[in-house]
């Protein structure tokens, strides 16, 4: 059966192209790799040819995110897929990079599967938020549970809840790399990039303030996960977090590795109220629920 095991990149459109791609260049400090016929520029955090890519379009949505899978034969993923009732694509070249991808609609978001990306490794830029890597991406759905079950059946498992609004997935250690939030549109709520260290939310922020991108929420620690986490908008006004000190899994006693900022020894898999979104109880006035 696939599985996945990380996230590979997402797709974003948006009218202010240019913007996003001097935020992503000069502010996040990723770097470019290429740029195709149709105008979409590729950028990369470190290691794979492309981790977030941007193209023009009238509207600002997501328009695909990346799942790296096993290097199984892509025919086996198409059989896997359509056992689960879903029709799916296979795409051959269809992005730099990519040799192939199976592509499926779930709920009205477009998912790739991506077994093989080539790692031309530009490293990392000396400027910049530069954040390690794109951790997990949360996204909105009408059929929440719809995806829910589709990601169960590719590897995810549930790590925490917010009593019956999200659920919060993983596919590794990660406490999270998707959080499913059930909603009346689809659309992605936000993108989390992961810091260096705790020292960095402060260069960050400082930085961040310098570029006109302030933060809207935090730095403050989360319950659902525990990690440090603050929030702004890129210029499309697509919703960045920036986090570290994210929990651990030990998938094999269903328990994430202690930390002394736990509420509880083991700490285990838990729903939480949605007035819960910070161990600090700091309230800040920008509303994470309603962005």
């Amino acid at each position: 059966m696939t599985r996945a095991f990380q996230i590979a990149y997402v797709d974003l459109d948006t009218p202010a192209a240019e913007l996003e791609i001097a935020y992503y260049d000069r502010v996040i400090g990723a770097t470019p790799t290429e740029r195709g016929s149709d105008g979409r520029t590729y950028f990369s955090l470190g290691v794979d040819h492309h981790n977030i890519t941007i193209k023009p379009a009238s509207d600002k949505r997501l328009t695909a995110l990346g799942l790296r899978i096993g290097q199984e034969a892509v025919d086996e993923t198409i059989r896997s897929l359509r056992d689960l009732g879903l029709s799916a694509e296979r795409k051959s070249d269809a992005r730099p990079g990519v040799p192939e991808l199976v592509e499926v609609v779930v709920a009205g978001h477009t998912l790739h599967l991506v077994p093989e990306m080539a790692m031309p490794g530009p490293g990392f830029r000396t400027s910049g938020v530069i954040p390690t890597r794109l951790g997990h991406v949360a996204l909105m759905a009408p059929e929440a549970d719809k995806l829910i079950k589709f990601c169960s059946a590719i590897g995810f498992r549930a790590t925490d809840w917010f009593e019956g609004i999200a659920t919060f997935l993983t596919c590794n250690h990660d406490h999270h790399v998707l959080n499913i939030i059930a909603a009346p549109e689809a659309r992605v709520h936000h993108l989390a990039f992961e810091l260096r260290s705790r020292a960095a939310h402060h260069d960050a922020a400082d930085f961040l303030a310098t570029t006109g991108h302030p933060m809207l929420w935090g730095p403050s620690r989360h319950t659902a996960g525990h990690n440090l986490a603050s929030y702004h908008y890129d210029p499309s006004r697509f919703l960045i977090e920036l986090y570290s000190d994210m929990d651990v899994l030990v998938p094999e006693l269903n328990i994430f590795e202690p930390r002394p900022w736990h509420e509880a020894f083991p700490q285990r898999p838990r729903v939480w109220t949605i007035d819960q979104l910070t161990t600090w109880g700091t309230r800040f006035e920008f509303d994470l629920k309603t962005a």
